[in-house]
């Protein structure tokens, strides 16, 4: 029974581990591509000791160090699933130490499950686990010290130097000591444990009072924690929770004992434990991941890696309904020569999904900035990049946006600006070969011609002054695309934002621009939009000046029959007519 115990002991933690990297491998890596965007980690010495500066400085280095591996999400996935697994284990290797209870095994899942769940919201950083696993090394370290007095001094040395490389979940490591000289030790004298204990009391208390005198944090985020979640102002109570844990299962060990169980009920118990654990594991993951924030997460990896294909193939599936999302589908459709013909057929909500405005945080200017990007308004969307980047409430780098900026400051021709951000991506893992190959291109027109994508934006690119207008977007995209009357997709940005405001007479006045870009037909959202606005001017159907065909001709007929039966007829309209351009000129608000 013990042997078969030990097996199933293994086979959860590796059962554990295969979940987690399932998890976030195939559902969740969006998250985890998110993460490694609004972060930059520098193999340098300066980037080293700028970290280590202040409380929790090793904990954020090594976590944003393994934070750049998200870039490939299996790889993020596995390292998630490694960093959770040796957590259980680490809790079980203490456990032991107090009391070996194989049955209660289960139990030491329970603070990995927690960090698991905190590592699902985007703001919760990998330094908060990483602080976790060197305290827990720090503590498994004392079972090696056998003198009541040099554990004393471990003590006190090691919740220093805890508070500067681990952070202000130090005192975790305080109340683990405590437990194990109760449970484990049990050699102090009264002197001793008087002594210990103020040790342990002014080695917490005093050390976030003394970094106050010296950094400009404030006295709360020293307490608990600089590192752990990207914003400075949270509740600290989901951390607490997860803190707590490591703390009540080994006293739960402690004080629970299943010795008097029979033999052949054990496996059962167990069994039902891990039952228990893995019902309350699927609660748990479900009141903690955000399925909204993944899909536009999802839409805007693909965006910035330019699958284009794969963004048409996620609204196939389930049609996105966020302007984020909505933008990102608009600009794949564009890309793929599609939007003319087929926007309609997914839902719209106005202008905000083809550009979205300028918010004041560091996601939306970065999924915007996208666009601009393509669209040719590379001074625009550089601006996005920066702004996005400087509002980082953690104040980190972004190496999505260091790159965004490196390459608009080479296509303006500003080579010393650009060969400064380049240089900084040299000393990054992921991005150093982009960035050497990229340096060779400074003052070599040649070079970046050769390049399709950067040839197509130099001639996009308005090279005169002016003020780009949030309020006025359609005459920004009117004066792009006069700027370059082969920018199609400036062009179908401008029609586009004129069908969504509903405005058909600038439709009609702007829609006699493309006709140098050679469609080979009016595209079929421009016919149903040039119908629906020669009807709504009065004017006799028979002077219809724009050849339309005859399916969509007759569609129109039927469309207007059904719309003015009134009744039940609107249900049949959404049926039959939901994707055109004529449903959303009626019935979208």
């Amino acid at each position: 029974m013990n042997k078969l115990l030990t097996y199933s002991e293994k086979g959860l933690s590796l059962l554990f581990g295969i979940v987690v990297w399932l998890f976030f491998t195939f559902f969740y890596s969006s998250h985890l591509h998110y993460q490694e965007q609004f972060q930059m980690f520098l193999f340098t010495s300066d980037y080293w000791s700028d970290l280590m500066s202040r409380p929790g400085g090793l904990a954020d280095y090594i976590g944003t160090f393994l934070t750049q591996f998200y870039y490939y999400a299996w790889l993020g996935a596995l390292i998630i699933a490694c960093l959770l697994v040796l957590l259980q284990q680490q809790i079980y290797r203490i456990t032991q130490e107090i009391r070996t209870e194989p049955l209660l095994y289960p139990l030491t899942f329970i603070p990995s499950l927690l960090f698991w769940s905190l590592l699902c919201d985007e703001s919760y950083l990998l330094a908060s686990l990483i602080a976790v696993h060197l305290i827990l090394v720090a503590v498994q370290l004392c079972f090696y010290i056998r003198r009541p007095w040099f554990r004393i001094g471990y003590a006190a040395v090691v919740l220093l130097l805890l508070y500067w490389l681990a952070g202000g979940a130090f005192w975790i490591a305080a109340l683990l000591f405590v437990l194990l000289e109760f449970a484990c030790f049990n050699q102090f004298t009264r002197l001793q444990w008087t002594l210990f204990l103020l040790v342990v009391v002014a080695c917490v208390v005093v050390p976030p009072f003394i970094a106050k005198q010296f950094l400009f944090y404030s006295l709360s985020r020293l307490w608990w924690g600089i590192c752990y979640n990207r914003y400075p102002v949270i509740s600290p109570i989901p951390l607490l929770v997860a803190w707590s844990s490591l703390i009540l299962i080994p006293l739960l060990f402690r004080f629970v004992s299943v010795k008097s169980l029979k033999p052949n009920t054990t496996l059962i118990w167990f069994l039902l434990e891990v039952l228990v654990l893995a019902i309350s594991g699927h609660w748990l993951m479900q009141r903690s991941v955000d399925w909204s924030k993944e899909s536009v997460m999802a839409y805007d990896y693909s965006v910035r890696m330019e699958q284009w294909n794969k963004v048409i193939a996620m609204a196939d599936r389930k049609t996105p309904d966020s302007p984020l999302s909505v933008a990102c589908l608009n600009l794949a459709l564009c890309q793929q020569g599609k939007l003319n013909d087929t926007m309609f057929r997914y839902f719209q909500n106005g202008p905000e999904g083809l550009l979205p405005g300028f918010q004041r945080d560091f996601t939306v200017p970065m999924i915007v900035g996208e666009i601009y990007y393509h669209l040719g308004f590379l001074n625009t969307s550089m601006r996005y990049a920066f702004e996005a980047m400087e509002a980082i409430p953690d104040y980190k780098k972004s190496s999505r946006a260091i790159k965004r900026m490196a390459e608009v400051n080479l296509l303006n021709g500003e080579y010393k600006v650009a060969e400064k951000y380049l240089r900084l991506l040299q000393h990054t893992l992921f991005y150093s070969r982009w960035a050497t190959e990229t340096l060779k291109c400074l003052g070599n027109e040649t070079l970046i011609d050769r390049n399709p994508a950067w040839a197509q934006l130099r001639k996009y690119r308005i090279t005169d002054d002016f003020l780009f207008s949030e309020q006025q977007k359609d005459q920004m995209l009117g004066l792009l695309f006069v700027h370059c009357k082969t920018n199609r997709i400036a062009y179908e940005y401008l029609i586009a934002y004129t069908l969504l405001s509903k405005d058909l007479t600038r439709f009609v006045q702007y829609f006699p621009l493309g006709k140098e870009l050679g469609y080979s037909s009016i595209p079929v959202h421009y016919q149903e939009a040039l119908l629906a606005f020669w009807a709504g001017s009065g004017r006799n159907p028979s002077e219809f000046p724009w050849p339309v065909s005859q399916a969509v001709g007759q569609q129109f007929t039927n469309y207007v029959r059904l719309s003015t039966a009134g009744g039940y007829a609107e249900t049949q309209i959404r049926d039959l007519y939901s994707q055109t351009y004529w449903y959303y000129l009626q019935f979208r608000k």
